[in-house]
């Protein structure tokens, strides 16, 4: 047993299992010991109590209770009772009863907003950390420091690093000449702890107590965290929980993914609801990017992301909330793209130039298939592609729909949606675009400088 170093703060960790109780005695500077006590705890337990000790601050000489969500206690409980807290289970629901009243198991009233973004008036000072300093970390990051907003890059490699401030230091000026904007201050670091505290407050002077309340609140460190981690669902968790204990609360956390949901990451997180998808593609040459959430994400975090990439040049598209979708929305598009590419090439019935020669010919596009995945990585697309195969075949062994069933859905929904009344694209007037939304598309394609050519019926 390792009894709390804080006299007037007793608790008790012991062992895998805890109970534990705190009282807050109204003593002067007991917030900041106790605050400094769990700093140097080793702990794990010791985190559960941050989450909680706001309230036991406002209330002194009242018991904080601990307990996992799945283990609340019985609608009655006298002070005496004990429960077991799991450090390594689900989040705890603290409980802050007055000593002299039995402990009832109500649920807190939803008041509002559960998550409160930075102030914008902080955001200028708060990093964007960029957790992965390859091809698209370095390209993410030369992003988000093209509006005068600083960035820190993470890598546990010296090299990656060193890569990443070349390739920003030869492209950051002329993006932001294009767009009209400043450059933002870039750091490097590969030491984690630097990389999740650095901000506002660091080496600032307090001069007043509102500074003060904006540091005790957690508002200095980075305002998000991006995950850029190669495609693995093990090395994502394991990076994703151990920054979330060092970020601000109000921090949040998005992953980068090409094909891992975030929805899969969420059960090993002790906070998933600041957790969710932001799926780029190729910054800054491509400037959408796909939202979807962790299935348990605050839905203000999306309105909030929306609006802080439109101001770096970023085109936000959010997946409706409740839909949860295997590649979001591209990426199931063109994981057929690559999959029919790859049999193509693999049944030897053409070569690359020649897959590469129809698509730019049909689609009038830049370049192919073929030349986008030699772009991205072979090794990457591998990875993905091996990711979607055993998602379908784990729902295929779980009696859920797999592509065949998905395949006749979708022309059900045609045939009931548009084929049965009668639309059916230019020949009608109406398809999946009104007539008057294809008028509007061809006048953007002419502003565009897209070549106006004849397209052929039938196709």
């Amino acid at each position: 047993m390792i009894p709390s170093p804080v006299g007037n703060l007793c608790g008790a960790y012991t062992g895998k299992m805890e109970s534990l109780t705190l009282h807050h005695a109204a003593l002067p500077g007991s917030a900041s010991l106790l605050r400094s006590a769990m700093a140097s705890s080793t702990i794990p337990a010791s985190r559960l109590v941050r989450n909680g000790l706001a309230l036991a601050r406002q209330r002194p000489n009242h018991r904080l209770h601990c307990f996992p969500r799945r283990q609340l206690p019985n609608p009655i409980l006298q002070q005496t009772h004990t429960r077991q807290l799991s450090t390594t289970g689900p989040r705890p629901w603290f409980i802050l009863a007055d000593e002299q009243k039995p402990i009832r198991n109500t649920q807190p009233k939803d008041s509002g907003p559960k998550w409160t973004p930075p102030r914008e008036s902080c955001l200028d000072e708060r990093p964007v950390l960029i957790i992965g300093a390859g091809n698209l970390g370095r390209r993410i990051a030369l992003v988000w420091a093209s509006n005068s907003r600083p960035v820190t890059i993470y890598d546990s490699s010296p090299d990656a690093l060193i890569e990443a401030t070349e390739y920003i230091t030869d492209n950051l000026g002329a993006y932001c000449a294009e767009r009209g904007t400043h450059p933002g201050h870039v750091c490097t670091t590969s030491d984690l702890r630097v990389a999740t505290t650095t901000g506002r407050f660091e080496g600032q002077k307090i001069t007043s107590v509102h500074e003060a309340c904006e540091i005790d609140s957690g508002s200095k460190g980075p305002w998000m965290a991006i995950d850029c981690l190669p495609e693995s669902l093990e090395l994502k968790t394991s990076v994703l929980n151990e920054i979330e204990h060092l970020l601000p609360g109000n921090a949040i956390l998005a992953s980068n993914s090409a094909s891992l949901m975030t929805s899969e990451m969420a059960p090993h997180l002790h906070n998933p609801e600041r957790l969710l998808n932001t799926h780029y593609f190729i910054p800054p040459r491509n400037r959408m990017v796909e939202l979807m959430s962790s299935s348990k994400t605050y839905e203000e975090i999306f309105p909030f992301l929306a609006k802080q990439m439109k101001r770096v040049g970023l085109t936000p598209m959010v997946v409706p909330a409740g839909i949860q979708s295997p590649g979001f929305i591209f990426n199931r598009i063109w994981a057929t793209t690559k999959r029919e590419t790859l049999a193509v090439l693999s049944e030897g019935v053409a070569k690359p130039a020649d897959i590469d020669a129809l698509f730019r010919d049909f689609f009038h596009a830049e370049k192919g298939p073929c030349e986008r995945m030699d772009e991205i990585g072979l090794d990457r697309i591998a990875k993905v592609q091996a990711h979607y195969d055993a998602a379908e075949e784990r729902l295929a062994a779980s009696g859920g729909a797999g592509a065949k069933d998905s395949r006749k859905k979708s022309l059900e929904w045609l045939r009931k949606n548009y084929l049965d009344l009668d639309k059916l694209g230019e020949k009608t007037g109406d398809g999946l675009f009104t007539n008057r939304e294809r008028e509007a598309l061809k006048a953007q394609h002419g502003e565009g400088g897209h070549a106006t050519v004849e397209e052929t019926t039938g196709a």
